[in-house]
């Protein structure tokens, strides 16, 4: 029983390893659509993003729950739940099987952290970009708008392309 617990854990561990990887790939896509600028795409991006993340979700309560049978199995009671907590508590050999593939997940889950602060950086500066853009525009139009600005006398005299007169 405990081999297949181990097998489980570890098969898990690799789907969320996967599924990781393809949230990274994820957001070094929305990376490149922050840098040229195409909301389509990053718009796309997001829907593919809120996916993996359901899936992430879902595959993090499955290794919990294996956890849980683990500890339930091997009677193991943890005052700090925390992985090498339970790794000592083990059997000799979990540690070096599950170890591996642990150290695999947190410089894939460090490198992910990492490329989407640098995508909340590009969007912030995009945000920016975009607003300053919007008040030069309105600023640029309240400018020259004469529309609204001239006194009546001015608008009569304005030269007319079509007027009563044919």
């Amino acid at each position: 029983m405990s081999e297949k617990l181990k097998k489980d854990l570890l098969n898990i561990l690799k789907e969320e390893k996967a599924l990781y990887q393809k949230l990274f790939e994820i957001a070094e896509e929305k990376n490149e659509a922050l840098v040229n600028n195409d909301t389509d795409k990053l718009m796309e991006i997001v829907e593919n993003d809120r996916e993996v993340i359901a899936d992430i979700e879902a595959k993090d309560k499955e290794r919990n729950d294996k956890i849980q049978e683990i500890k339930d199995e091997f009677e193991i009671e943890l005052e700090k739940n925390s992985y090498s907590s339970l790794i000592e508590k083990l059997p000799e050999g979990w540690g070096e099987d599950l170890n591996p593939i642990r150290e695999e997940l947190i410089d894939l889950t460090d490198d992910f952290h990492n490329l989407n602060e640098q995508n909340q950086k590009l969007l912030e500066q995009a945000i920016d970009l975009n607003q300053t853009s919007f008040e030069t525009i309105v600023k640029s139009i309240k400018d020259q708008d004469t529309t609204y600005s001239k006194t009546a006398k001015d608008k009569k005299e304005q030269p007319r392309i079509i007027n009563k007169q044919g």
